[in-house]
């Protein structure tokens, strides 16, 4: 396998592993989340949502480039948007908690690309290290590092 390949995601993977999502793309996809997810399935829900998403986005400018230093604070901006919107639709705990996955999402989207795929293959796909390294050509103690080092930083970020 060559240098080249050994980069390369393979197999049927999300489209966010390919490369770094810009900020209006991030944004969309965080407050469709947190929409979604707090809402549940009622289709009432899901149309008033659908509304607080279009708001949320329309009140923020996310005009900034993906490596602004900042990104948390349009983040902070399009969930603050969303909470004072969906605060009175649906349960606090579950709002929390739908905001807290779609920013460890989030971060998820901003690793490095080998870090990326290393996390989402091992924990989102449930492969294990074996089926990574066949996939990528990688050894087990690189899928191992990759993971760690991609866990540590969606965890610290995450938190700040």
């Amino acid at each position: 396998m060559t240098a080249g390949t050994r980069d390369a995601c393979p197999g049927s993977v999300p489209s966010w592993l390919d490369g770094v999502p810009s900020v209006d793309e991030r944004m969309l996809a965080l407050a469709y989340r947190v929409a979604h997810q707090a809402v549940g399935q009622s289709r009432r829900a899901r149309a008033r949502a659908r509304g607080s998403v279009v708001l949320a986005l329309a009140s923020v400018d996310t005009s900034r480039p993906a490596k602004d230093p900042a990104r948390r604070g349009t983040r902070a901006q399009v969930l603050a948007v969303l909470q004072a919107e969906l605060a009175s639709q649906v349960d606090p705990a579950r709002l929390a908690s739908a905001i807290r996955d779609a920013v460890l999402l989030d971060e998820l989207a901003l690793l490095p690309p080998r870090q990326r795929y290393a996390l989402w293959a091992t924990a989102l796909a449930h492969r294990s290290v074996a089926e990574v390294t066949d996939a990528t050509g990688w050894t087990s103690s690189q899928v191992a590092r990759l993971v760690r080092a991609a866990l540590r930083t969606v965890a610290t970020q995450a938190r700040s």
